[in-house]
């Protein structure tokens, strides 16, 4: 051992060449060891591979039995399902036909039981109708008997219905009798109606031919931003109305007592507040419109400074067809008169109504019923002895019902003058007039009537500075406020009794002659803006209506017609 481990010396050669025999010995033995090793595992991994084809086979054959095996099972679980709603449905089936037997069992025993109760009943009518028989049997004797008395009654009431008779041929006499005076209560009834016209229109006239309505249109919601109530207007009863004009203090201190606050008292035949009605500012002049169909000419204009509510308060809001609490005065108007002419039917009394609508622009009539603007409107005489006006080319329609009057305002509403100013978002830039001509007949008196209604929607007047009007605006602003002025001309010469009386310095004035100096009863709106910036136009139209109020144009006469 130690030979072998310790390394012999380089001269040692045989001992060397002895460890190397050893070594290659050693080595051949391993060698040997090994490739007998191999021959082993070679035998061993063929045996193996064996085994893998083997197992690869049997691997095989057991699938396809799996596969096999589950295409079975589910066309077991198949038939299984199909055989589970079989059951199902038959089981219902059965469910629904023992439902159906349990209620035609129970119908069945409702109908005995009711065939019972039936059953019962009869043999109990039964019973009754032989204690009948055997009552009737009784009672024969007795009807016989009275049959005798019955005869002898019969006789007695024969001899009553002759003196009925009788009596019945003097009634008829005394209704025809009544009769006779009820055709003289009538005639007697229509004098009595002709008595009240009479003495309608002598309280109209007493209330004066002018009048005056004052009317304040109320906030409108972008208005009342900032400010809860209307300071510088105090409304005092239904006939006064106080214009406060206030100071601020930085003013008042500059100027001292000289600066006060000023108040301004204004009267007329009616104040209407914001909170007024169109029903109730209708019921006011609901007695002109009697006039009108009593053959008087009427006129009722508005006047007031542009977006005062003028054209509200003739034709009304612009959904006047949806909402009948929004219908202004000329649609009003044909609902009084047709009502008004239904009653006196009774009475005889017929009528034809004739309407027409028209605008005076820039100083130019226009027709708003018809979209032609070639036709040229001008006033005219209707005949050289009279006063009556009328104007050539002017579309006439005649009114038949109160939906064609909605048909006229849209349609007039649609041809009108209208432009937006820093006023208004929707001013009138025109005069509009709505006449309605009104003619009766009474078959029975043969009395006529021809009355006239005339209802106008004046331009409204306005600052040119305040409503920024610049190229047509401006022209049409300043032709607006140059026939008012001349309106306001004719009202101080009529007031003051002047021999002359302007009329023919505009269309306007000129048309509504016979409104303003003649044969007429006239009605004048005056509308004021609720509006504290709006003081001095408010102002001014107050004390143009005063003036208007206190002008004395004569009586109105009655006209018959032609």
């Amino acid at each position: 051992g130690k030979a072998a481990s310790s390394k012999r010396p380089a001269w040692d050669l045989k001992g060397r060449l002895e460890d190397m025999e050893k070594m290659f010995d050693h080595t051949n033995r391993r060698v040997e060891d090994l490739e007998t090793e191999k021959q082993t595992l070679q035998t061993d991994v063929e045996v193996k591979k064996e085994v893998v084809v083997q197992s690869s086979e049997e691997i095989r054959t057991l699938s396809l039995n799996i596969e096999q095996s589950e295409q079975e099972l589910e066309n077991l679980r198949k038939s299984l399902r199909q055989k589970e709603e079989q059951f199902n449905e038959e089981t219902v089936r059965l469910k629904r036909q023992l439902e159906d037997e349990h209620y035609t069992k129970n119908s069945l025993e409702r109908r005995l039981k009711g065939l019972e109760d039936e059953l019962s009943s009869k043999q109990t009518e039964v019973a009754g109708l032989k204690n009948s028989v055997a009552e009737l049997s009784s009672s024969r004797a007795g009807v016989e008997a009275s049959l005798s008395g019955a005869k002898t009654e019969l006789e007695v009431a024969r001899g009553q219905i002759l003196a009925l008779q009788t009596e019945t041929d003097r009634k008829s006499e005394e209704i025809k009798t009544s009769l006779v005076a009820q055709e003289e209560m009538k005639a007697k009834l229509r004098w009595e109606e002709s008595e009240r016209r009479k003495l309608h229109n002598l309280v109209q006239e007493l209330k004066g031919n002018i009048r005056v309505f004052c009317r304040m249109r109320p906030l409108l919601r972008e208005e009342k931003e900032g400010l809860d109530e209307i300071r510088h207007v105090n409304i005092q009863g239904e006939k006064t109305i106080e214009l406060i004009k206030t100071v601020d203090s930085a003013n008042e201190s500059i100027a001292g007592g000289m600066n006060k606050n000023m108040k301004y008292d204004f009267e007329f035949d009616r104040v209407f507040g914001p909170t007024s009605s169109q029903g109730d500012v209708f019921a006011e002049i609901s007695q002109l419109v009697q006039s009108a169909l009593d053959g008087y000419n009427v006129c009722v204009f508005a006047y007031g400074q542009t977006g005062s509510g003028k054209t509200f308060t003739m034709e009304g809001g612009p959904a006047i067809e949806d909402d009948e609490s929004e219908c202004g005065m000329i649609p009003r108007t044909i609902r009084q008169i047709f009502e008004v002419q239904e009653k006196l039917k009774e009475k005889s009394w017929q009528y034809k109504l004739q309407a027409s609508f028209l605008e005076i622009y820039n100083e130019e009539i226009r027709d708003l019923l018809t979209s032609d603007t070639t036709q040229k409107c001008e006033i005219k005489m209707s005949d050289s002895k009279g006063t009556d006006l009328h104007v050539t080319n002017l579309k006439t329609e005649e009114v038949t019902s109160e939906g064609q009057i909605a048909s006229m305002i849209r349609r007039a509403r649609k041809n009108r003058a209208q432009a937006k100013t820093l006023c208004n978002e929707r001013s009138s830039r025109s005069h509009s007039v709505f006449m309605l001509r009104i003619e009766g007949h009474n078959t029975a008196t043969t009395e006529t009537c021809c009355g006239t209604l005339n209802l106008v929607d004046l331009a409204g007047s306005e600052r040119i500075k305040d409503s920024g009007s610049e190229g047509m605006r401006l022209t049409e602003a300043q032709a607006i406020n140059k026939s008012l002025s001349n309106l306001g001309n004719v009202i101080m010469a009529l007031a003051q009794k002047n021999s002359h009386v302007p009329y023919r310095n505009s269309k306007l004035t000129h048309l509504l002659q016979n409104c303003l100096g003649g044969n007429s009863k006239t009605l004048m709106f005056v509308n004021i803006s609720p509006k504290e910036e709006c003081f001095s136009e408010t102002l001014n139209s107050l004390r143009f209506a005063t003036k208007v109020n206190q002008c004395n144009i004569g009586t109105a006469c009655k006209k018959a017609a032609k």
